[in-house]
C-alpha cells in the first residue's frame, strides 16, 4: 500500500481503521477504505470491496489491493 500511494512505510499505520475490530487490517484514506490480501475482506465498512485500479505493486508482492467506497 505504501508503494502504491508513494508513502513512507511508517505512514501507513496512521491510516489504520479500527485496528482491534477487524480481522484483516483496513486503512481509511479520505472516503475510501483499503485492505491488502489474497482474499476480499469480510468486514463490510462502507460498501462492496473491489480490486483497486492500480495493482502494480500489489502484484509484485503477490497480493491484491482492495478498495471499498
Amino acid at each position: 500500500m505504501a508503494s502504491t500511494f508513494g508513502w513512507d512505510i511508517g505512514e501507513v499505520s496512521h491510516y489504520r481503521y479500527q485496528s482491534t475490530r477487524t480481522r484483516q487490517a483496513i486503512y481509511s484514506v479520505g472516503m475510501q477504505y483499503f485492505a491488502v490480501g489474497q482474499q476480499k475482506p469480510k468486514d463490510n465498512v462502507a460498501g462492496e470491496w473491489t480490486q483497486y485500479v492500480d495493482q502494480f505493486w500489489a502484484e509484485k508482492s503477490n497480493t491484491i489491493l482492495w478498495v471499498c467506497e
